[in-house]
């Protein structure tokens, strides 16, 4: 009798695989999506580091911490084509970047088909906050630094150095501007409006996205932004994000866009092991 009942809960057991099987296979052949334990998961992307278009600088014993533009862009196309994701969240931890890596990135973000909620948590100014504008909603921890709409540029200058140590740098030109921003002689004032303009016109662009990205009128985001930067708490009163929390508020928020019923699941992409990590 014992062996009977070993042999029918096995058969009981097999024949729910199958029609789990059958049910799954019927499903993908007549179009419709296979639902997910628990009603859905939210796909947790991160944007740490530098936003660049290029790869990370570093060597065997350091890594820079980057946030490359094209594999973030893989990751939000993987989400936003898995039947299982529901929504998606942005784990910002960022200064800034480039500001061609960072216009790219915020429009592959908003570009994405299911709802993207963008996460602050110790710093996501700049670049990055440019990013996190173009997502559905965002969440700042009351005490994450935000803001600092702005545009900035560096130019160095060795000239007075190189004549002090006797050094002759003689530059041969085509075009009167080509080594406009030379650190080998002092700029002149119409190189200086010249380079002015550049910046200003990149600035105005940056504010008008994030004016239609949160709903805002140019004039406003520009009267509070002017590379001001923000604790979380005062970027919500000025309407820069939209609500203060953690991550796991963040997810919440999320599953509640994608229309995820009780407890979502969190999926993150896997973290890839540099030569470094293997070493501490």
């Amino acid at each position: 009798m014992r062996t009977f009942w070993k042999v029918a809960v096995t058969f009981a057991v097999l024949g729910l695989f199958v029609l789990v099987v059958a049910f799954g296979i019927a499903a993908l052949m007549s179009g419709f999506e296979v639902p997910a334990i628990g009603g859905g998961d939210v796909a947790v992307i991160p944007v740490h580091g530098t936003i660049t278009l290029g790869g990370c600088p570093g060597s065997l014993f350091y890594a820079e911490s980057c946030a490359q533009v094209e594999e973030i862009k893989k990751q939000l196309k993987d989400a936003d084509g898995d039947p299982a994701v529901k929504a998606i969240v942005l784990d910002i931890y960022s200064g800034g970047g480039n500001v061609v890596a960072s216009r790219e990135l915020m429009r592959a973000v908003r570009g994405t088909e299911k709802p993207v909620v963008a996460w602050i948590g110790e710093v996501g100014a700049s670049g990055a906050y440019y990013v996190a504008s173009g997502a559905d909603r965002i969440v700042a921890d009351e005490d994450s630094i935000t803001g600092s709409i702005g545009v900035i540029m560096f130019i160095q200058h060795y000239y007075e150095l190189f004549d002090e140590i006797g050094i002759n740098v003689t530059v041969i030109k085509a075009g009167e501007s080509k080594d406009i921003g030379s650190p080998y002689r002092p700029m002149t004032a119409d190189e200086r409006a010249e380079m002015q303009g550049i910046i200003d016109k990149v600035y105005r662009s940056f504010i008008s996205d994030v004016a239609e990205n949160r709903n805002l009128s140019f004039d406003y985001v520009e009267t509070v932004s002017e590379g001001n930067i923000y604790l979380g708490s005062d970027a919500k009163k000025i309407g820069l994000v939209d609500e203060l929390g953690g991550l796991e508020d963040a997810v919440d928020l999320a599953a509640e866009l994608g229309g995820i019923k009780g407890e979502p699941g969190v999926k993150e992409p896997e973290r890839k092991i540099s030569w470094y990590d293997l070493l501490q």
